[in-house]
């Protein structure tokens, strides 16, 4: 417990972790201002807590992490899981990491597959359940995970792969998005919109097992029916 004072000692605010970015983009201007490229990584618009899809919200939590509302920022069944994979298979899976844990990895730390990376992933976010409430850490992760593409956050992953802000995500659009977050690459819609598919519905199969939908609300989602914004060029 004193290595998890120390690290809520030396966390940033949360108007701190709000404000810095991931990385930087690169916006190539015409002499009238207009922008002609943009290069590196992008971000949308910040969502509070109330402005985030109820939808988005739910498939989130749903497919990365169901006992979010109910773990200190580590879930012991989830750490079981992940140490035993370490031991039979020689390295660390994503799996067994909460939302709290992915968003220390994601904003302090590397994707080193490592003990000790794991290990100072579960103090800080032991230390950041502490000092943040459930929704604000919501906040945080679904603002700055990243998604794909160059996209960090729900608004700037589905102004690209959507072409609208994320208020007003569906219920399929949603589903796609948090697909997204095991493996941006491999579930990319822009890349394979077949595999993007294929996961949202493994998403929404989640969700309505979980009680969060129905399983008509699951059926009538249609994730392969969504439109997907053009590529620019």
């Amino acid at each position: 417990m004193i290595a998890v004072a120390v690290a809520y000692s030396t966390l940033p605010s949360y108007a701190e972790l709000k404000s810095s970015p991931n990385g930087q983009m690169i916006r190539v201007r015409a002499a009238d201002g207009t922008i002609l490229v943009s290069m590196g990584p992008s971000y949308g618009q910040w969502l509070d807590y109330g402005q985030l899809p109820q939808t988005m919200k739910t498939a989130m939590v749903a497919v990365e992490d169901r006992r979010f509302r109910q773990h200190p920022g580590v879930d012991p069944l989830g750490i079981a899981r992940s140490f035993y994979v370490r031991a039979t298979k020689g390295r660390f899976t994503q799996g067994g990491s909460t939302i709290t844990q992915q968003l220390a990895r994601n904003v302090f730390l590397t994707n080193d597959r490592t003990w000790t990376r794991k290990l100072r992933e579960m103090i800080l976010a032991l230390a950041l359940e502490r000092k943040f409430s459930k929704d604000q850490i919501l906040e945080l992760y679904l603002n700055r995970v990243y998604f794909g593409g160059g996209a960090y956050g729900v608004d700037a992953a589905s102004r690209k792969f959507f072409g609208h802000a994320a208020n007003t995500l569906s219920l399929g659009e949603a589903a796609i998005i948090a697909g997204l977050v095991k493996a941006p690459s491999n579930y990319s819609p822009t890349a394979d919109a077949k595999a993007a598919v294929g996961r949202a519905k493994v998403v929404l199969q989640v969700m309505a097992a979980n009680g969060a939908i129905t399983a008509d609300e699951a059926a009538t989602a249609s994730p392969a029916r969504v439109k997907l914004a053009p590529e620019p060029r």
